[in-house]
């Protein structure tokens, strides 16, 4: 296994050099309680699978009681979640990687039961989720300032990357994508006023870092077809290519450091046609990679902050190849590292071929559905990704 930029550093802003490419990237474990705090299962998971990184990037974290993505999701609302919080950003520099963490709000993509009763907010209404509530301009501000808040609380707790989610169809992608976002004000319409909420996060969350941390951005670049095909009645064709290539020019322009490229909240066509010469020992000519992290080429090729690629990375050889063939400046390892926790460590202490490999289960990574069943952990001898 040969993988020289794998594991080569990276310099980034501020004067910060990653020991390597490899990035853990937020891999929610599912594990708070009400309080959203940090318990024994996470410092496990990262105590176990940080080792060997460059960049371990904190599960998706709470900014609001309303914007949990799910009841046992971790916050960052409360100054009381802080210390547990600066156990974690310890437990990741102690394995070796810069410590990051991504703030995230889950929009309309969520319910009372997720949120402990919270009301959830949404751009726009959500037929199918009455209880789900249009946001307001008050309801906006608070939301930012709620990215600004959670940012100063990341700082304070240790972190020195500070990831805004705005991709998976969570609140980010809401407010961009047409099909989501069926507003008249300032916050709807044009691509200018869909991505205002972003740009104005973004300015937030950089001006609360200061010089402290970095500011990264997991961006939905583009989503998938309508359902039924664009048929008559469908929504709106949703985020495209173009669109989230210039929005993460502008956010760049705004301030962001780093941009985590990913889809838009389902998986968008692929952009790219079927390899030259699959047989080629060249990677740019045999590399295969997965419509999303094809998405990452075009992004590169518009900003000058690295970018990090994600999505379909299984072994050291498949990140080697994507960042010969230009899918980003770091490779990010989601279902790998799950199946197998020592996937950094083994690869950077040069023992890449004892990985337990991810099978890439069907249609869902047991993760979310059963992590007993996991085929790679089982062969490990290994439980879920944490026992409560």
């Amino acid at each position: 296994m040969n993988t020289p930029t794998l594991l080569s550093p990276l310099e980034l802003s501020g004067g910060r050099t990653l020991k390597n490419r490899i990035v853990m990237p937020p891999l929610v474990i599912w594990k708070a309680d009400e309080s959203a705090e940090v318990n024994d299962a996470h410092v496990n998971h990262y105590r176990d699978t940080a080792p060997g990184c460059g960049l371990v990037v904190l599960e998706a974290t709470t900014v609001s009681p309303e914007g949990r993505l799910a009841s046992t999701q971790l916050g960052i609302f409360e100054d009381r979640q802080i210390p547990g919080l600066r156990q974690l950003a310890g437990t990741i520099r102690n394995a070796g990687a810069l410590p990051g963490i991504q703030l995230h709000h889950a929009g309309g993509r969520t319910d009372t039961v997720k949120t402990w009763g919270a009301v959830p907010l949404a751009p726009s209404p959500v037929p199918e989720k009455p209880e789900i509530r249009e946001l307001a301009d008050d309801d906006i501000r608070r939301i930012i300032a709620d990215f600004a808040a959670a940012a100063e609380r990341a700082v304070e707790a240790g972190f020195e990357l500070l990831e805004i989610h705005g991709a998976h169809g969570y609140l980010g992608s809401q407010f961009l994508s047409p099909r989501t976002n069926r507003r008249t004000d300032r916050w709807g319409g044009s691509l200018e006023n869909r991505r205002r909420f972003l740009m104005e996060v973004t300015r937030a969350v950089c001006e609360a870092a200061g010089d402290r941390a970095l500011v990264s951005c997991r961006l939905g670049i583009a989503e998938g077809p309508p359902r039924g095909g664009g048929s008559k009645g469908d929504p709106e064709p949703g985020l495209t290519v173009e669109e989230g290539v210039e929005t993460a020019r502008a956010l760049v322009a705004a301030g962001l450091h780093v941009i985590h490229v990913s889809h838009a909240g389902s998986i968008p066509t692929p952009i790219e046609p079927p390899p030259t010469d699959p047989t080629s020992t060249d990677p740019v000519q045999s590399f295969i990679p997965d419509p999303v992290l094809q998405l990452s080429r075009p992004v590169k090729a518009a900003v000058s902050v690295p970018v990090i690629g994600v999505s379909g990375i299984v072994t050291a050889t498949d990140a080697e190849q994507a960042l010969a063939a230009g899918y980003g400046d770091l490779i990010a390892v989601g279902r790998g590292m799950l199946a197998d926790p020592g996937w950094a460590r083994k690869v950077t202490g040069g023992n890449g071929e004892e990985i337990e490999r991810c099978v890439q289960c069907r249609p869902r990574c047991f993760h979310f559905t059963d992590p007993d069943k996991c085929p790679a952990r089982k062969r490990l001898g290994i439980g879920p990704p944490q026992v409560f």
